[in-house]
């Protein structure tokens, strides 16, 4: 691939969304845990590669969380990659099969049920599921409710998200994003935020089905969506064409060249936080109390939301899997020798033994 010189800044996140990424210290706990419950082999390196990737994530999405956060978040992480990777990854092709896997993961989110033959992957469901209905209690059941829908939302998706990968043609970018702010993983990682950020459930859970909330998490995945694309792109062109990519379709559906595909995205992008800027201040307002602590949890949520879009980022920038001598932007092309400290210091920090 030609190597071109495009900035990931030209997508104006606002800095007032920048976190810092919280401490690691919980990833070794969730590997443990992972291994006992049988998702991961313990002394395998592509298991601790991608355990590490998955669990990452969870100190960029969470800056603020303490270690139990962290934990929980980790749990949902290793789930989210590895239930995922049956199907992206190719290890579940018949169809038959990979329905009979989707249905048996609903069951234990909405039933609560582990079959007998249940594998690691659904015993980590099940753990996680049973700890987030604990910590909600009877006092806020409608946001455990909530956080299984919005899981098995996700679960639902992932094979007709994959279908229309199968399907080789070239999607529209609005119909793209409808299935992938859905498809991308992130609107559980919403919910799990509300309860760690009001543990004490101050704030009245009706507020959650404003449309205009809704709304807001709905343009922070699209955001998502498209800086996933965008550092993943030369990864992808690599394995499969990018084939869903939407650098790639937008190229095909308008005649572009790269840099006019991605100078499109990153207007969109642009259009989508001047949007998203718009509702949440029409949002916060129509809710504001003369409780100051109130008013306090409510913006900490709202800024929450805005900040995992550039966690995402964050993490993506110093991610080993996205980072090569030729990347197509400039803030992800690293030298090999630098890519290889990079993956030495994390196994170092983290040698999950």
């Amino acid at each position: 691939m030609e190597t071109k010189n495009l900035t990931l800044n030209d997508i104006k996140l606002p800095k007032s969304w920048e976190t810092t990424p919280n401490k690691n210290e919980y990833m070794d706990f969730v590997f443990q845990e992972a291994v006992e419950m049988g998702v991961w082999r313990k002394h395998n390196e592509i298991d601790i590669l991608t355990h590490h990737h998955a669990t990452d994530a969870a100190r960029f999405f969470w800056p603020t969380a303490d270690n139990e956060g962290l934990i929980l978040g980790g749990e949902l992480m290793v789930w989210f990659f590895a239930f995922d990777d049956l199907f992206d990854g190719g290890f579940i092709d018949d169809e038959n099969e990979q329905y009979i896997l989707v249905n048996r993961m609903n069951k234990v989110l909405m039933e609560g049920m582990l079959e007998s033959n249940s594998t690691g992957i659904e015993i980590m469901c099940y753990h996680f599921r049973n700890k987030v209905k604990e910590i909600c209690g009877e006092k806020r059941i409608s946001t455990f409710l909530r956080f299984i829908s919005t899981c098995v939302q996700w679960v639902d998706s992932i094979i007709p998200f994959n279908k229309l990968k199968n399907n080789q043609k070239s999607l529209e970018l609005d119909l793209f994003l409808y299935h992938r702010k859905y498809n991308i993983g992130i609107i559980p990682c919403f919910v799990i935020s509300e309860i760690i950020l009001d543990p004490n459930s101050k704030i009245d859970p009706f507020i959650w089905s404003d449309a205009r909330w809704i709304k807001m998490y709905e343009i922070i995945c699209e955001i998502i969506a498209i800086i996933n694309d965008c550092v993943s792109y030369e990864k992808e062109i690599k394995e499969n064409g990018a084939i869903l990519n939407s650098i790639k379709f937008v190229q095909i559906q308008k005649n572009y060249n790269l840099e006019e595909a991605f100078e499109y995205l990153s207007n969109y992008s642009n259009q989508l936080i001047k949007q998203y800027n718009e509702l949440s201040t029409s949002f916060i307002k129509s809710y504001k109390t003369n409780d100051i602590n109130l008013n306090s949890i409510l913006i900490s949520i709202v800024n929450h939301m805005q900040g995992i879009s550039t966690a995402s980022l964050k993490w993506s920038i110093q991610c080993p899997r996205y980072l090569s001598q030729t990347q197509i932007f400039v803030e992800l092309r690293r030298d090999t020798n630098i890519i290889t400290k990079i993956c030495n210091l994390k196994e170092k920090n983290n040698s999950f033994n």
